[in-house]
């Protein structure tokens, strides 16, 4: 008999097609919901729901408060805003904090329907739902090969490389907890690859506040992340580039646009990021305003792009001079991160009174 989870379970995995199928019959017109004041609270709470994605101070038990049909509503609305904000990496965190959320409920979930036996394993219904809903062919304590190489591609835990793990007879060894993390990944890559929407733009003229609230939000939390920028870690692909510049060579398309999108992301200002691009030979300022503009956001789109991944760099050429942090990260933003916490702090400097009476200068003040 097919499995159907309850309203409690959909509101937990509202990417399951059974909880979506029944918010698109009771919501056909989403422009006329939005003009409701039960669409102002849906969006309200969808508004929540990507805060808490972007915040640093993550609630280690992610509750449900209002309905299912809610739940499943602001989940919805969240991605769709997102998608009018259109900010690569506000969705990546987006994703990424609803793919924990249903890994939380995955292995803490306390009401497990009834079980059963598969292959000489015990599962419970709703993880055979999901995993068959996702893709991921189930057996006990193994995954075909095929399978399992596709979904540790992103990962970067050693524990998951080949040479760390029994195969045979084409299939992949995995434990209980592994299960539910590949799942979890495997969730991040589906929800990530259907974003962002094709939003209406009427549509996204009616979410225009509310994604203005969430883009500054979000950029105010990045400055807070990265604070002043620290030239000293930047990652050595960006060094590169500054320096070709500063040697007067001429950066290629994807070389102006990666560095213009990480330079802002770490917090630069747009007329700093432009002062860099003066050296080069065919610097023009009006056309070198426009495309920092554009790349920051600040231009006629309203689009704000996020630097590249290492994947994207090396795939450009850009990627060069890897060292020891670099095989430990997958993003130019997460190096910089990494390295700057290593950078110690500089401390304030005296102010130089002068001599005082006894001849001697003054050590008043504590550092």
């Amino acid at each position: 008999m097919e499995f159907v989870p309850s309203g409690k379970e959909l509101s937990h995995f509202p990417f399951l097609k059974k909880a979506q199928d029944p918010i698109r019959s009771r919501f056909a017109s989403l422009g006329t919901l939005l003009g409701t004041q039960k669409g102002h609270t849906l969006v309200s709470h969808a508004v929540v729901r990507i805060k808490e994605a972007v915040s640093q101070k993550k609630t280690r038990a992610p509750e449900v408060h209002d309905s299912p049909e809610d739940e499943i509503a602001a989940y919805a609305l969240a991605r769709i805003i997102v998608s009018c904000v259109n900010d690569k990496q506000l969705i990546d965190r987006l994703t990424r904090h609803e793919a924990e959320r249903a890994y939380y409920f995955l292995v803490n979930e306390e009401e497990w329907n009834s079980r059963y036996v598969q292959d000489g394993g015990e599962y419970s219904r709703l993880w055979v739902a999901i995993a068959d809903e996702m893709g991921i062919r189930i057996t006990q304590d193994r995954m075909p090969f095929p399978d399992y190489v596709e979904l540790v591609a992103p990962l970067h835990d050693d524990r998951y490389r080949l040479v760390n793990r029994r195969v045979e007879r084409g299939v992949v060894a995995i434990d209980k907890n592994e299960r539910y993390e590949l799942l979890r990944e495997r969730i991040r890559v589906l929800l990530r690859r259907d974003l962002p929407h094709r939003v209406p733009k009427e549509v996204c003229e009616q979410l225009a506040p509310k994604a203005a609230e969430i883009k500054k939000i979000y950029q105010e939390q990045m400055l807070r992340q990265f604070g002043k920028v620290e030239e000293g870690a930047f990652p050595p692909c960006m060094q590169a580039l500054i320096t070709a510049l500063a040697a007067g060579t001429n950066l290629t398309h994807a070389g102006r646009f990666s560095l213009t999108a990480f330079l802002h992301n770490i917090g630069m200002n747009t007329t700093g990021i432009a002062e860099l691009y003066a050296r080069s030979p065919d610097f023009d300022v009006e056309k070198t305003m426009y495309q920092v503009e554009h790349i920051t956001g600040r231009g006629g789109t309203g689009t704000e792009y996020t630097t590249p991944a290492c994947a994207a760099m090396q795939t450009t050429g850009l990627c060069v001079h890897r060292n020891a942090l670099c095989e430990r990260v997958s993003h130019p933003l997460s190096y910089y991160k990494a390295k700057k916490s290593r950078i110690p702090r500089r401390l304030p400097v005296p102010e130089n009174k002068g001599p005082q009476p006894n001849g001697n200068p003054d050590t008043s003040q504590k550092i």
